[in-house]
């Protein structure tokens, strides 16, 4: 599999994207056919894309002391230990948090209260937070979450996983979904995986193969 052989379907999709006073995102369609999708072809990945999402996504961040302060130049999205241990009363407020946030990171030593504390909210959303040490490259980290994407199977034999947005060009979003093919065949053989597509938010959705 090569990037070549996408670039012309995602230039037929971009074509295909129709006006809107909207940047429309892009994503990239699995169909599978004999998979188990509950069973050993399960899928639960988190991918990073090459060539980045295209777009802002907000990480949620546990943090204290002198994390907290250096996280904090980086994303409003910070809570200290206090500020997350009272959120923790009102559950409400929790899944507010918890889903408009993409995904989420904690310093190492506060894993133990944010599982205690966020675990029953964040755990079924896929969400629970990536442990770093305190001595880590925020920047770094902050980057990567930001271009991570999940790749996440539920009971129907689809999958549907964002590859970035219409302002990127058609060899950037061709290897963003080369990235991701190559994710999932790892856990799909080929051979069950019946056709690929691709898709603007409000386009018609181009088949790969």
């Amino acid at each position: 599999m090569d990037v070549s052989e996408f670039i012309p379907k995602v230039m037929e999709a971009l074509e295909k994207k129709g006006e809107r006073k909207f940047s429309q995102s892009l994503e990239v369609i699995f169909n599978f056919t004999g998979a188990s999708m509950e069973g050993e072809h399960k899928l639960n990945l988190s991918v990073v894309l090459p060539k980045g999402r295209g777009k802002d996504v907000r990480i949620g961040f546990f943090a204290d002391g002198d994390m907290a302060v250096r996280a904090k130049k980086l994303t409003k999205d910070v809570l200290t230990k206090n500020e997350f241990e009272d959120y923790s009363k009102d559950r409400r407020k929790m899944r507010t948090y918890a889903n408009k946030c993409y995904g989420f990171i904690a310093q190492a030593d506060l894993m133990a209260q944010v599982g205690k504390n966020w675990g029953i909210v964040l755990g079924p959303r896929g969400k629970m937070p990536t442990p770093i040490p305190g001595n880590a490259n925020l920047d770094a980290i902050f980057e990567r979450m930001k271009s991570t994407v999940r790749v996440k199977s539920k009971k129907l034999p689809t999958v549907h996983v964002p590859i970035g947005v219409e302002s990127m060009s058609a060899e950037d979003l061709a290897e963003n979904i080369l990235a991701v093919y190559i994710a999932v065949e790892r856990i799909v053989p080929k051979d069950l995986i019946s056709s690929l597509y691709v898709k603007s938010t409000m386009g018609e959705a181009v088949r790969i193969w």
